[in-house]
């Protein structure tokens, strides 16, 4: 990894809980926004992706994606791109069990991978001059219960 990484960033995809969506999906939202990858890392990584903001995106089923590289600076918080990795959940705040199982092993081998308590795990709302409720949960609270779902944010059949 050749960027300092000390913030891991959790978003939602704003889109119906429980919807399928995919990172091509993203990416075209993305690229209609005129967000735009660097030319160095997607003729090697995820070449059909031109746009996405995210390096992670976690699907209904609770599979992982990748956008962006890692080492590519992302498009997911103002301000806070160069030393951060973006994760998207979609939805908007209710998640499969799937959704946070993957969440929780995500954010955990990333905290392993990039110095454990030095790097800072948030929302996207709980930065500066963010009005919006994304995700639509308290990753502060979801951390603190151990990184299990309230019931609340927990989508069931």
């Amino acid at each position: 990894m050749a960027r300092e990484i000390n913030l891991i960033v959790v978003h939602c995809a704003d889109t119906p809980d429980g919807r399928p969506q995919t990172v091509a999906d993203i990416d075209a939202w993305h690229r209609a926004r005129g967000f735009h990858r660097s030319p160095r890392f997607k003729t090697a990584f995820n070449p059909s992706l031109t746009s996405i903001g995210y390096h992670y995106v976690i699907y209904v089923d609770g599979t992982v994606h990748t956008g962006r590289h890692p080492d590519e600076v992302g498009a997911h918080a103002v301000g806070h791109n160069h030393d951060s990795l973006g994760i998207c959940l979609l939805g908007q705040s209710r998640y499969t069990a799937a959704q946070w199982d993957a969440l929780r092993n995500l954010v955990n081998d990333l905290l392993i991978e990039h110095g454990g308590k030095q790097t800072t795990v948030c929302g996207h709302r709980d930065l500066p001059n963010v009005h919006k409720e994304c995700p639509g949960f308290d990753v502060d609270t979801w951390r603190a219960a151990g990184m299990v779902a309230e019931a609340a944010h927990l989508l069931t059949a």
